[in-house]
């Protein structure tokens, strides 16, 4: 057991550092996700509340496509429908499945398959919502999200389509016999188009030194 999961991580520290990874075009299960170390997620859509939609924008940078940090801005673009009229969330991206699927051979393709499988991604972190023709709450609440991404092409980089469901509870809804349900306490649907692109930044080897 110990050799088979020294085997599995020597054989992706070999891919990350070799530098025939960055030619991979997906028969390996890479896809391009190796051509770089930041991948950088901008997308735009529309956001489905308590009361009616309004735009939706995300921001996200996940380094190799794992785990990394996510903003997630709403605004009901001056409509008095929805009941939040804009809302801003922040914290932690997880995507779990990619470096495991990898590492162990399983990512055996349709490329749109094995990138929309890795792209599922738990979010949790502070939303702050301004409910409609009102100012920011004083104070944060809490938000978890499912996220979601279908390829448009068999690449890492490229056009994706995004899902997001994300909970939300206010500080007042902590409370034992907090009124309202699951769309009063903010939850939000997000449909969304956005690029993904694969940067190479040198995060992890940036103070090294190249040797004689």
């Amino acid at each position: 057991m110990r050799r088979a999961t020294f085997v599995a991580c020597a054989a992706l520290g070999a891919a990350l550092l070799s530098p025939g990874s960055a030619r991979a075009e997906g028969a390996d299960g890479l896809y391009g996700r190796f051509d770089g170390d930041l991948d950088l997620r901008a997308h735009a859509g529309v956001a489905f509340a308590g009361g009616g939609p309004g735009l939706a924008a995300s921001l996200s940078l996940v380094y190799l496509a794992t785990a990394g940090i996510y903003t997630h801005y709403t605004d009901a673009l001056g409509s008095g429908a929805p009941i939040v009229g804009r809302s801003l969330a922040a914290g932690v991206h997880l995507s779990p499945l990619f470096l495991a699927r990898y590492a162990t051979g399983r990512e055996h393709g349709p490329a749109f398959v094995d990138l929309a499988v890795d792209a599922i991604a738990f979010e949790m972190g502070a939303f702050w919502a301004a409910p409609n023709r009102s100012a920011w709450n004083e104070h944060p609440g809490l938000e978890v999200a499912l996220d979601a991404g279908l390829p448009l092409f068999a690449q890492a980089t490229g056009l994706f389509l995004g899902v997001r469901a994300a909970l939300r509870w206010r500080p007042t809804d902590f409370v034992a016999g907090a009124p309202g349900g699951l769309v009063d306490r903010g939850a939000v649907l997000s449909v969304t188009l956005g690029w993904h692109h694969v940067l190479r930044t040198h995060l992890v080897d940036a103070g090294d030194e190249v040797l004689p």
